[in-house]
């Protein structure tokens, strides 16, 4: 079985989307000070690094990421990439060849090589409202891309967001796809799991493996 963890480390040096807050760490208790352990107090947005939004992050009365159907966050997905610099279209996903039956479709893009440089890329790869309507009709069911929005930048007011969540899609952003090729995977995204909140970091990881249907060899 090969794992893939597309997951980013949280650390200070992590790009943060504009306007949110960065991370910090700080020891609250010390072995080094006589402390039994080391104890660490955290602060940073729930929508640091690699995350998952809810409905709730946009829609008033959405479903928070702790009533997420675990169902949806794990299964069969798809990567497709996406060779382009201007923003994913629906006549790229019409003629991408994505397998029918696909419910979880990933984004692999140019933004996957952005992650070594800790400060916010104001251009990135996200997708069009026509995207999103198309993922929409197709009845897709989870999202995700290698960025901090699936929204292009040209679009302050999230309507990719809109469109999805408002139809109960999920959407994973942070993602860093650079190690693995476009084509079938078995998806396992775990948020942590926060009463109430609109979104959450998480763990994500992609496998490959004969027992799930997916060569290796692929």
């Amino acid at each position: 079985m090969e794992i893939f963890d597309i997951s980013l480390t949280i650390g200070p040096d992590i790009p943060t989307y504009k306007g949110d807050p960065g991370f910090k760490r700080r020891l609250v208790q010390t072995i080094d000070n006589g402390d039994v352990t080391d104890v660490s107090l955290l602060t940073f947005s729930a929508h640091i690094g690699t995350h998952v939004d809810a409905p709730s992050h946009l829609i008033q009365g959405g479903i928070p990421v702790d009533e997420l159907n675990l169902e949806t966050l794990i299964g069969p997905a798809y990567i497709v990439e996406f060779p382009g610099l201007g923003p994913i279209e629906e006549e790229f996903l019409a003629s991408a060849n994505i397998p029918e039956g696909q419910t979880r479709l990933i984004f692999k893009t140019r933004n996957s090589y952005l992650w070594d440089d800790p400060k916010f890329a104001d251009q990135f790869v996200g997708l069009t409202p026509r995207a999103a309507d198309w993922l929409v009709r197709k009845k897709f069911s989870l999202i995700g891309i290698d960025y901090l929005s699936v929204d292009a930048p040209a679009e302050p007011n999230l309507p990719v967001h809109r469109t999805l969540l408002s139809n109960g899609l999920i959407v994973v952003e942070g993602l860093n796809l650079s190690m693995v090729k476009e084509g079938p995977y078995h998806l396992i995204c775990l948020p942590m799991k926060i009463g109430g909140s609109e979104g959450a970091p998480a763990r994500v990881v992609l496998l490959k493996d004969k027992q799930f249907g997916i060569d290796n060899q692929q």
